[in-house]
């Protein structure tokens, strides 16, 4: 179920000079989970509430200058948020998030001369993101995670919050020039800030369990309580000239130029660290630029008007975007970051709960199964910055007086695409292996027997050795995308208007594990992470998208819309976790490898269809007054899709967690005067 008011006012307080405008908005979801359940075997619900209030003030000193300042604010309140990677997250093992955060802007707008607009902006913005625990979670609650049926119980892996803060200006302005081999519209503009994050993270008992299949597997051990602080900068400028050359030949012409850099500052970590045996408490100087980078990219577009009667168009476009960075590379190797160390958890007593000698047996001598962060993971400095290099061509027509329909090809391939290797071993250090406990690896999906790797350096001080470094991994540039558009427009007239496109596409490659782009969550020396990396579908890859959206008055001026979108199942990649032994003596230690049984697309969610309809008529009291009631049908034909799998080997693979929104009736009232 969902709520959604809006109200806003606004008006001039000084005629044809001050204006002040406002805004508030509340809105309200509450959605059931239909794959977790509470203890009577009720589906639980996702509630959260959203409200966005807004303060606009304009003031027109005079004809070619005006000031304004706006004062945005938010808080979004997730009460059970579910982020993690498991999908039956239980309603005490999920986040509480009370988040507020607000903007001020301070802009002024002049018109130096006829031709030449400049534009000014400052800008401040301050945020708070947490994720609590739940209220009935204390301080003996741990975090249980069934990496087998996919499962989270307990507490939530940890709680933290996230201050941060981002200071901006900018410049920019345009300025038009006739006559001069054509007409240009020049644009240009300068930016520049510097942001702030900091992470302050606890977790309960400073451990979270890991069972594979109910039983007792690992246990992972943080540095927590801890607290992190990353800084970036970031100064851009542009140009672009829009150039007229013929009447029916223009150009676009344009450059960017980017500087990044990022860094902490110097840190202590926390002297009441839960295993300071593991983590040593130790100071650490300031880390300089760990990255810095000046980029200059290239925008180019050439319009043609073929027959010269202004009633088709021939575009090509080619660009080079870098990738926009955050403090995420400085949160990544900052030492006093959230790490972590994996531990074999043997359970001698047979409680389910894990001492710290059935999983410390030799104390701070124990070698760990695996580690990410902290002190482990390092930046490579020298390590070019990523990209995307886009190209589209089309061609659009108008035909049958208001309609025009277009087709357009686009290309995109991204390069300089980061991950992470650990260069404390090699690959060489890893021997294949086709039987685990005497029984041949055979992939639960394909039913084909599978080569894994068990890691038997010849060197015994590489077991437990780690020094993860953040770099280019050339592999992930073996990536593209190809998409075809078909698009038809026509204009509002004789009562009605339609807009609809259909897209024939692909994105396949390399996949790499991580968030946006940045596989900083994969680990490239490791051979069982290359199994089935290849020819993957990438990025929610949706083979066909059709969409439409069309309005018609009907009599007694009451309006219409339909909104209907089609698009192909998102590809699944199923996986499944191999404990598989190492090489270390006497005893070896069992690491759990997460492997992909198939490339992503050979299995595939179900297609999804939606329609959407809207009814709504204008009532005008005395020409001035208008009063507007809506209302919306969301998902008129109450489709269940499902739009999540489990995709990870065990009682749950291929169970539904997350369908489409069910029928929702919106009703809604505009005021206006």
């Amino acid at each position: 179920m969902t709520k959604d008011m809006t109200a806003s006012l606004g008006g001039p307080l000084i005629r044809d000079k001050w204006w002040l405008f406002g805004s508030y908005r509340r809105y309200d979801l509450r959605q059931r989970i239909l794959s977790v359940t509470d203890q009577a075997g009720n589906p639980v619900v996702d509630v959260n509430h959203q409200t966005n209030t807004d303060l606009r003030s304009d003031f027109q000193v005079n004809l070619k200058n005006k000031f304004s300042f706006i004062w945005l604010y938010n808080e979004q309140n997730r009460f059970f948020r579910r982020d993690t990677t498991y999908s039956f997250v239980t309603e005490q093992a999920s986040w509480k998030q009370i988040e507020p955060a607000y903007i001020l802007q301070g802009l002024w707008t002049t018109q130096v001369t006829s031709n030449l607009f400049l534009d000014f902006r400052v800008g401040w913005n301050k945020i708070v993101f947490p994720l609590s625990y739940q209220p009935g979670v204390t301080t003996s609650t741990l975090n249980v995670q069934d990496i087998a049926n996919s499962t989270e119980a307990g507490a939530a892996p940890y709680e933290f919050a996230n201050p941060a803060w981002v200071l901006k200006w900018s410049a920019s302005g345009s300025w038009y020039k006739g006559n001069f081999g054509g007409s240009h519209n020049f644009q240009f503009g300068l930016e520049s800030g510097k942001s702030y994050n900091s992470y302050i993270y606890n977790v309960n008992q400073g451990i979270n369990v890991i069972l594979n299949g109910g039983k007792p597997d690992q246990v992972l051990a943080y540095d927590t309580p801890t607290t992190q602080k990353n800084y970036f900068g970031a100064t851009s400028f542009y140009l672009q000239d829009t150039w007229k050359l013929k009447p029916r030949l223009t150009l676009n012409l344009g450059m960017r130029y980017d500087h990044f850099n990022t860094y902490y500052p110097a840190q202590k970590s926390n002297p009441n660290e839960t295993f300071p045996q593991l983590f040593p408490i130790q100071s650490y100087t300031a880390s300089g630029n760990l990255v810095h980078w000046n980029n200059v990219s290239p925008r180019l577009g050439v319009a043609l008007d073929p027959t010269g009667k202004g009633n088709s168009v021939l575009r090509f476009n080619y660009g080079i975007y870098y990738i926009m960075q955050g403090t995420g590379l400085a949160e990544t190797a900052n030492p006093v970051g959230l790490a972590g160390k994996y531990y074999t958890w043997t359970d001698t007593n047979g409680d389910g709960i894990p001492q710290i000698n059935e999983w410390l047996p030799n104390g701070a001598n124990t070698v760990p199964v695996n580690a990410f962060g902290g002190s482990s993971t390092h930046i490579n400095t020298k390590m070019s910055r990523p990209y995307s290099a886009q190209l589209s061509a089309g061609y659009e027509k108008q035909i049958l007086g208001d309609l025009r329909v277009g087709v357009t090809y686009y290309y995109r391939t991204k390069k300089n695409l980061i991950g992470i290797e650990n260069t404390a071993v090699q690959p060489s250090d890893y021997v294949p292996i086709t039987a685990l406990g005497g029984q041949a690896i055979i992939n639960p999906v394909t039913n084909q027997p599978m080569t894994l790797y068990s890691f038997q350096p010849t060197d015994p001080a590489k077991f437990g050795a780690f020094n993860f470094v953040v770099t280019n991994i050339p592999k992930l540039d073996d990536n593209a995308y190809h998409g075809l558009e078909f698009t038809a427009v026509k204009r509002l007239s004789h009562k009605w208007q339609i807009l609809g496109g259909f897209t024939i596409q692909r994105q396949k490659g390399v996949y790499g594990r991580g968030f946006s782009d940045q596989a900083t969550s994969d680990n490239f020396t490791d051979p069982n992470n290359d199994i089935n990396r290849n020819n993957n579908y990438l990025n929610l890859d949706a083979t066909y998208v059709f969409k439409v959206d069309s309005t018609y008055e009907l009599p007694w001026n009451i309006g219409t819309s339909v909104n209907f979108q089609h698009y192909t199942g998102f590809p699944l990649q199923p996986t499944d976790t191999f404990a598989i032994p190492d090489g270390n003596s006497p005893m070896p230690d069992i690491i759990n490898e997460a492997v992909i049984l198939q490339p992503a697309g050979a299995l595939r969610l179900p297609s999804v269809n939606m329609l959407n309809l809207r009814l709504s008529r204008e009532v005008v009291l005395n020409d001035r007054w208008h009063l507007m009631p809506t209302v919306d049908f969301f998902n008129v034909t109450d489709a269940q899709t499902v739009i999540g799998k489990v995709t990870t080997i065990g009682s749950s693979y291929l169970f539904p967690f997350r369908t489409i929104n069910p029928f929702v009736t919106r009703f809604g009232l505009r005021f206006t005067f």
